[in-house]
């Protein structure tokens, strides 16, 4: 039974960054997974929900992202919970659902390095694996040495993947793998639709054609 790489988020909305990034990890790990889900946190802990579109609707959008991959999921489960969208709880969720499945949560570099500040950061390799994506100047080294900072008994290994480093702690592991990032943001497309731009190229087509549907209710939402 393959592994499911996992990407959390608000997705307000899901933009062309986001699939890219799945298309990635989905070749990087090749055989490793069965499957990418995009996850989409009903309530984010650490973000306003006032100009957030309705659970849904993201639940929607990233439906018509994702459907001409078979490898790609969105996963909804979040939607049946009311309490505060944490990482650490929605994995143990998760990981009840998905019993003998190995679970790859995807952060990248700038977030990893917060882990001690999350909720229950350091416990998350109790439920899942990590695979960080660097962004910027953050190294290989950078990484070695923030992953024994966090975890002293952290082990480098032999690589999962090619480019790739692996480093193990107790049954936990945390893989650094080089992706290509797209310098493209929720925030950068709300405005540019609510300025009446073309936003063609940035969001997947089918999120362009629903956004347009409810044309109103997305308008009065994200003003």
């Amino acid at each position: 039974m393959g592994a499911i790489a996992v990407l959390g988020g608000s997705f307000n909305p899901l933009h062309v960054g986001h699939l890219r990034l799945a298309i990635e990890i989905h070749e990087a790990l090749g055989p490793m997974i069965d499957r990418v889900d995009i996850l989409p946190a009903a309530h984010p802990p650490h973000k306003a929900e006032s100009h957030f579109l309705p659970f849904d609707v993201r639940v929607h959008l990233i439906g018509e992202a994702v459907a001409p991959y078979p490898w790609l999921a969105c996963n909804p489960m979040e939607g049946e919970r009311a309490e505060p969208s944490y990482t650490w709880d929605t994995l143990k969720l998760l990981s009840q659902r998905e019993q003998g499945r190995e679970i790859i949560f995807v952060l990248g570099s700038q977030d990893y390095v917060q882990l001690p500040t999350w909720y229950h950061g350091l416990d998350l390799l109790d439920r899942c694996s990590l695979l960080v994506a660097p962004r910027g100047f953050y190294s290989r080294e950078s990484f070695v040495q923030d992953t024994r900072h966090m975890w002293p008994d952290a082990t480098l290994v032999a690589p999962c993947t090619d480019q790739g480093l692996t480093m193990t702690c107790g049954a936990g592991r945390i893989l650094f793998q080089p992706l290509p990032w797209l310098e493209v943001s929720s925030s950068l497309i709300r405005e540019r639709w609510l300025a009446g731009r073309c936003i063609d190229y940035l969001v997947p087509r089918g999120v362009v054609l629903a956004l347009e549907a409810r044309r109103e209710e997305i308008r009065r939402l994200w003003s």
